[in-house]
Order: structure tokens, then sequence, then C-alpha cells
């Protein structure tokens, strides 16, 4: 689709974000900016794109105030400022932790 392999986005709609989906399939970075939407809009198309991502085995990390960037499993990255690679911590990215079952090993 496209020569690049980040692309900045930023969404004016909900429906602006079936592009930005096109680019998660087609295994680009994508930073999302949603600094200037409502909080419903906003959080509506970060569960969308999560979803999206979660598809392609790819992951969603906060570097900063209402930016997100979408990063496919095949992709490294470092946020430096934070101390530590592959940080992908949010406030607003809610992600359940994994249940494993145990069946009776000892």
């Amino acid at each position: 689709m496209s020569d690049y392999e980040i692309i900045f986005f930023k969404p004016r709609k909900f429906e602006d974000c079936m592009k930005c989906i096109e680019y998660i399939r087609d295994e680009k970075i994508v930073h999302i900016n949603l600094g200037e939407l409502d909080g419903e809009t906003s959080q509506r198309i970060l569960d969308f794109i999560s979803g999206a991502v979660f598809i392609q085995e790819g992951e969603v990390v906060n570097p900063g105030e209402n930016v997100f960037c979408s990063i496919p499993k095949n992709k490294k990255y470092l946020m430096d400022y934070k101390g530590k690679p592959g940080s992908s911590t949010s406030s607003r990215y809610d992600e359940e932790e994994e249940i494993i079952p145990k069946y009776g090993i000892r």
C-alpha cells in the first residue's frame, strides 16, 4: 500500500480509523494522535484499533498523553525515556490479564 514504514495519523472522527486499519493490516507502524477528540470518540477509536492490532498479533504502546502507536509483531522498538524496551503501559488501554488454567500438574 505504501513505501513508508511509519504512518502519522490524526483522526477527526470515528470513520477515519478505517484508513488506519489498512495501515495496521499492512504491518506499518502507526502513530495515532487522539488529542483533539472528545473522550468517548477517542476511546471508541482506541478500542477498534486495539482489536485490529490484536488480530495482527501486534502491540499498542502509549508514548504520551492521547498518543498511541501500533507496533507490528515483527518490529522492535525502544522507549528509552521510560527506561526499558517494549513498555506498553496505558491507563486507557483496557487489557485483561490472561488466565492460564492449571490441570492438576504436580
